[in-house]
């Protein structure tokens, strides 16, 4: 019997942007908001700096959050990633992290790189609820 010990498999190729230690972060929806929702994730960057920067130069207005964060990217990102958040677990009613159907799939949306970043931890709650919204009827001036 012939041992295939010299047999070499192929190892993957592991790209640049992805050459670096992952960097993780807690990011919490700030205190003025605290009447409607509760938001917190964790989230781990797992792509250099440069990346960063391409993801934020997807889309328009690149420059100006660039400037308004003093140049940092990762501050860039981290808000970029806490709005989309925000907006899937709120119409999603949801604290899944599943990468198809939870929260992680954002990370499949176009301008996303899903092997760049991983939402680890994730608490979302609503506190909005039909009774507090107020209405008064309107009269229409002829």
């Amino acid at each position: 019997m012939q041992n295939d010990s010299n047999v070499k498999t192929p190892q993957a190729k592991i790209p640049e942007y992805l050459k670096c230690e992952p960097r993780t972060y807690k990011v919490r929806l700030n205190h003025w908001h605290e009447d409607t929702c509760e938001l917190e994730f964790t989230v781990i960057i797992k792509c250099t700096d440069n990346m960063l920067h391409e993801h934020n130069n997807f889309w328009s207005c690149h420059k100006d959050r660039l400037n308004e964060n003093n140049g940092d990217i990762v501050a860039v990102i981290l808000k970029m990633i806490g709005n989309v958040v925000f907006w899937w677990c709120y119409e999603n009613n949801s604290n899944s992290l599943h990468e198809k159907y939870g929260v992680n799939s954002i990370f499949h949306e176009e301008g996303w790189l899903s092997d760049c970043f991983q939402i680890t931890k994730l608490y979302f709650e609503n506190h909005v609820r039909d009774e507090d919204f107020e209405f008064n009827p309107v009269t229409v001036e002829g």
